[in-house]
């Protein structure tokens, strides 16, 4: 009877999210041989091989991710010995295969990087910023606020977006709009 190996893959946005996923493997699988595992989460990269012989499990596990241009993500792969030695070509194909399998079955998708902008403006210019802000495709608005002073509104637009959008409500509203750039995060692309 042949080893095992089975695989998980996960989306992380840091590495506690990595070790939860490998936590999660331990836990689910305490009586495997190996639990080899790898994650890239923007420039950041690690990769264990869990024992197995250097650079034959958790290094091809990345190599996946590289070749492929995947980010934030994360895999482990949990091996039951099967009594047969692989070799070290074997279990390089072994565990990046399995890693393969997994995110094929998992599927891809873009994430694209997002900011938040509280956007500031007097009353009376209200209706040019909404118009303003309608002329972007994939743009999250918070509700209006009210104050003495005018209106905010906060929006999550994609990155590339906000310089586009602070020179419009600029140009339109003769710099009564005010955009303050916000916190990022990472957001499924939008369908189409």
């Amino acid at each position: 009877m042949g080893s095992r190996f089975i695989a998980v893959v996960a989306n992380v946005t840091d590495p506690d999210g990595a070790a939860e996923l490998l936590a999660a493997a331990r836990r689910e699988h305490p009586d495997a041989s190996h639990h080899c595992w790898a994650y890239r989460i923007g420039t950041e990269q690690r990769f264990s091989d869990d024992g197995e012989p250097g650079g034959t499990a958790g290094r091809p596990m990345l190599e996946l991710f590289l070749k492929r241009d995947l980010d934030h993500v994360a895999a482990v792969v949990v091996r039951y010995f099967g009594g047969r030695k692989l070799g070290a070509g074997g279990l390089a194909r072994a565990y990046g295969g399995a890693v393969a399998r997994a995110v094929q079955a998992a599927g891809e998708r873009e994430v694209v990087p997002r900011r938040h902008v509280l956007v500031r403006c007097p009353f009376a210019q209200l209706d040019t910023v909404l118009r303003t802000i309608d002329g972007f495709a994939h743009v999250g608005r918070g509700v209006p606020e009210f104050g003495a002073d005018g209106v905010s509104i906060t929006l999550s637009l994609p990155e590339a977006d906000v310089p586009t959008l602070e020179q419009r409500l600029a140009d339109r509203t003769r710099g009564e709009a005010r955009c303050q750039r916000l916190g990022v995060g990472d957001e499924p692309a939008p369908p189409g």
